[in-house]
């Protein structure tokens, strides 16, 4: 059973191909090592990692002791 005129569907599968040859594209560049301008926001905004030497009992807004 087919759905739709055969014009849909072949607009439906050069958009398909269009929109797989934009994602290999883009594989590629992230394995080539390049960053997208999102990801680049993203690790501007991230808080950077303390030395690895820090305090170990260093856990951010949590206590051992019970509230009382």
């Amino acid at each position: 059973m087919s759905y739709g005129k055969p014009d849909d569907r072949a607009l439906s599968t050069s958009r398909f191909h269009r929109l797989m040859a934009n994602a290999d594209a883009d594989r590629a560049a992230r394995s080539a090592g390049r960053k997208s301008p999102f990801r680049h926001l993203l690790d501007r905004l991230r808080p950077h990692r303390q030395e690895p030497g820090g305090d170990p009992q260093g856990n951010y807004g949590t206590t051992d002791d019970p509230p009382r």
